[in-house]
């Protein structure tokens, strides 16, 4: 029995919901899969886009759950036939099987004639497109990781099945969405310090929710003109850009307690790390230069271009969710 088999029998009970709604372009019928917390997040947005009225953070009515055995082959082609895309949210974690399950996906896709996938992407540069050799490999690259090789992964097996005339794909790399400050950037709060890569200095291109809801739309919506690998954001930031803002929203008025450390040497320490079999999460695809767009496409897919003020409305936006939850006195 091959690995693949084996990991597949795994899935034999489990279950991920399928969601699917119709669209106004060429792409009618979308089959959304994955509603972890940024899918429920998106899909609400994605609804509303463009639409008269607010939309609210819950699932929309008249959408189908369909729950897929993700073994079952001919029942997850069967979900599938009739849908002229499949978008894919699932968790960045090595240990989610997220190349087995969206490579099962584009397979069940492709059989269900299916025109279009859309890979969970919505951050780091997994494609190595940025400013990378025109081959894709290079010193401009995300270096390998247990959290990126599934996205490279997926990547590559799209690139070949779209060679061959199988199916359409669009990746969309929206860069840093500010969800979780903690995973590369340690801040405590309640003592106001914080702990940042290189100096706090280095540029990081932003995106707000909406702008990766209206970024999705836009694919959607203007298939078959966009195809393969596309960079979004509303500007560029710096950790110490965002630390102040924190300051500024913060009473009494202090300066906060900031540390700096080298990015590489903590991806030395992740490298060693992974050698030993311990994952470890890496800075380097959220705050090192790979997370600046070189050429952002936003006019393409129908947004306004990136700028300053657009990228402070988002970093605020991040204070003003802490400020509501109680995490800034």
């Amino acid at each position: 029995m091959s690995r693949f088999d084996t990991i597949k029998i795994q899935y034999l009970k489990q279950f991920s919901p399928c969601l699917m709604m119709a669209s106004e372009s060429v792409i009618k019928k979308i089959v959304w899969y994955g509603a972890d917390r940024l899918g429920t997040q998106i899909l609400p947005r994605v609804v509303a886009t463009n639409k008269p009225f607010e939309y609210k953070i819950r699932m929309p009515e008249g959408i189908p759950i369909v729950q897929v055995d993700l073994k079952d082959d001919k029942s997850l082609v069967k979900v599938l036939t009739g849908a002229d895309a499949v978008v894919v949210f699932t968790h960045f974690v090595p240990v989610g099987e997220l190349d087995i399950i969206k490579i099962a996906l584009i397979n069940a896709a492709i059989e269900a004639k299916v025109k279009l996938f859309v890979p969970s992407e919505w951050a780091p540069d997994t494609a190595g497109g940025n400013g990378a050799t025109l081959e894709r490999i290079g010193p401009n690259t995300l270096p390998p990781s247990p959290a990126v090789a599934p996205k490279r992964a997926v990547h590559n097996y799209l690139m070949c099945r779209s060679a061959e005339s199988k199916i359409d794909f669009v990746s969309l790399h929206v860069g840093n969405l500010l969800l979780n400050l903690n995973a590369f950037s340690p801040m405590d709060l309640n003592k106001r310090t914080d702990f940042l890569g290189d100096g706090r200095y280095g540029l990081i291109s932003v995106s707000s929710l909406d702008t990766l809801a209206k970024g999705v739309d836009g694919l959607l919506t203007r298939y078959p003109k966009v195809k393969n690998s596309f960079y979004i954001c509303d500007g560029e930031a710096t950790l110490q850009r965002i630390v102040q803002r924190f300051e500024e929203a913060s009473e009494p008025k202090e300066l906060w307690g900031i540390t700096s450390f080298s990015i590489a040497e903590r991806k030395k320490i992740a490298d060693e790390n992974m050698r030993n079999g311990i994952f470890t999460v890496l800075t380097v695809p959220f705050t090192a230069g790979l997370t600046v767009w070189q050429k952002p496409d936003n006019e393409r897919l129908g947004l306004k271009p990136p700028s300053d003020e657009r990228a402070q409305k988002t970093v605020d936006e991040l204070i003003q969710r802490f400020m509501a939850r109680g995490y800034i006195i």
